[in-house]
């Protein structure tokens, strides 16, 4: 495991900038496998991969050689971006947030030690939401007060393409780490 993940702890909000895609998905994988090791949920939201290329990934590159039963438990949940950020086309803070909440709430009832999660932003700027993942991501905190880790992924080339420099310091500033 890298030694910016072996640091990472609970409540961390993370920026995180790669500079191509195998370098994003391989700490994803790791940082996911992780969290099963310590009783967290993982999930992974994206669309640049299939939910079954991340499963066979995550069992044959990575060593869960259960995770299809970890996903039919709910304790590997894979969703696309659309799916979890604008299910009906438009994104929404509040809607967003409150399926945080909710997700987090039925996580602590099953006895779960938090929820850690890898979101793939790159989607947003596919489909021109630039301004929206903005006032998303400088609406939340550095550090969540509660059992969430999170990198939040961005394509390097979409970072410097699609959001002004003022723009990308007021966003690593709702972060903390920041990777680049």
């Amino acid at each position: 495991m890298s030694q910016r993940l072996q640091k990472l702890e609970v409540g961390n909000h993370v920026i995180a900038i790669y500079n191509n895609q195998e370098e994003k998905f391989n700490e994803a994988f790791e940082f996911l496998k992780n969290g099963i090791l310590r009783n967290e949920v993982s999930m992974m939201i994206t669309e640049e991969l299939e939910k079954e290329e991340i499963i066979k990934k995550m069992k044959e590159n990575h060593g869960i050689k259960n995770i299809e039963e970890l996903v039919d438990k709910g304790d590997f949940i894979i969703k696309s971006t659309s799916e979890w950020y604008f299910p009906d086309g438009v994104p929404s803070i509040q809607r967003t947030k409150a399926f945080w909440a909710e997700l987090l709430n039925l996580l602590a009832k099953r006895g779960k030690a938090g929820l850690r999660v890898v979101g793939d932003m790159s989607t947003f700027f596919k489909y021109g939401l630039q301004k929206q993942l903005f006032e998303y991501e400088t609406s939340l905190e550095q550090k969540f007060d509660f059992p969430l880790t999170a990198i939040c992924a961005y394509d390097k080339e979409d970072i410097n393409k699609y959001l002004s420099l003022e723009e990308i310091k007021s966003m690593q500033s709702h972060h903390n780490p920041v990777w680049e």
